[in-house]
């Protein structure tokens, strides 16, 4: 089987997988939070207020408030984008990330939105088919909520070019190394058998592959999300690779 360039992940099995998630780099949602991480945007002035007002009242930080209209279930989306992973965690049911959103602290954001005002208006059909416009209550109102610094980390690791991280490891001529590959936050360096993977782990050659390959993420980590002590370079070997997940890197990081 053909096996895909290590390379090519990026632009393949981790954009797809992204699709599922919440915000991924390449979103708008991602994207327009950025440019008010940098400065270079404000918040949108009717969402100033609830953006105080959530901050203040759970000890979050609110970078962006955005709204959409929801035409599949006819509800307005209120995507609460906090800082990081700890904020947005304020905000769900139970100590894991894939765990349902709040539905308490949905309700009582919902009721500040309608508070406040300048709603979105929410269309809905009337007599004969005509469209009116009403303003939503809180149960048309769904509220999200995410977090900027863990897409931030993974987009820094995403721009890495190929070539920097392949001289890593090319440049110590290491035999037992076949290449390394990364995906979201992850790096992963892949020996050739499993019996050299405890060889390599214990190696001054890794701690340094490791330390180069932490100088690079910081060259393209804007916001200083990356700390040394949430960073490591995984071990794998292309034994497993080739028997357990038929050379493919889609399979690998399903």
């Amino acid at each position: 089987m053909r096996t895909m360039r290590p390379h090519a992940i990026y632009t393949s099995r981790c954009k797809q997988f992204n699709r599922t998630k919440l915000v991924a780099s390449s979103d708008i949602e991602y994207k327009k939070t950025k440019l008010i991480k940098q400065g270079k945007k404000r918040i949108a002035e009717k969402f100033e207020n609830l953006a105080k007002w959530v901050s203040e009242k759970y000890n979050v930080n609110v970078l962006d408030i955005q709204e959409e209209f929801m035409k599949h279930n006819s509800k307005v989306k209120i995507a609460v984008h906090l800082e990081t992973h700890k904020d947005a965690m304020e905000f769900r049911e139970g100590e894991d990330w894939w765990t349902n959103f709040d539905s308490i602290k949905q309700n009582e954001i919902a009721e500040k939105y309608l508070e406040i005002g300048n709603l979105l208006k929410v269309p809905i059909n009337g007599v004969l088919g005509k469209v009116i416009k009403r303003n939503p209550k809180v149960e048309d109102v769904f509220v999200s909520f995410s977090a900027f610094e863990p897409i931030a980390r993974e987009e820094a690791n995403g721009l890495i070019p190929e070539k920097r991280i392949e001289r890593l490891y090319k440049d110590l001529k290491l035999p037992e190394v076949w290449t390394i590959s990364r995906c979201f936050r992850s790096a992963t360096l892949f020996v050739y058998k499993d019996e050299q993977k405890d060889k390599i782990k214990n190696s001054t050659e890794f701690k340094l592959i490791e330390e180069k390959y932490f100088e690079l993420l910081k060259e393209y980590d804007e916001f200083n999300y990356w700390k040394r002590e949430n960073f490591g370079i995984r071990i794998d070997s292309k034994q497993n690779f080739d028997d357990n997940y038929e050379s493919n890197w889609y399979y690998y990081y399903k």
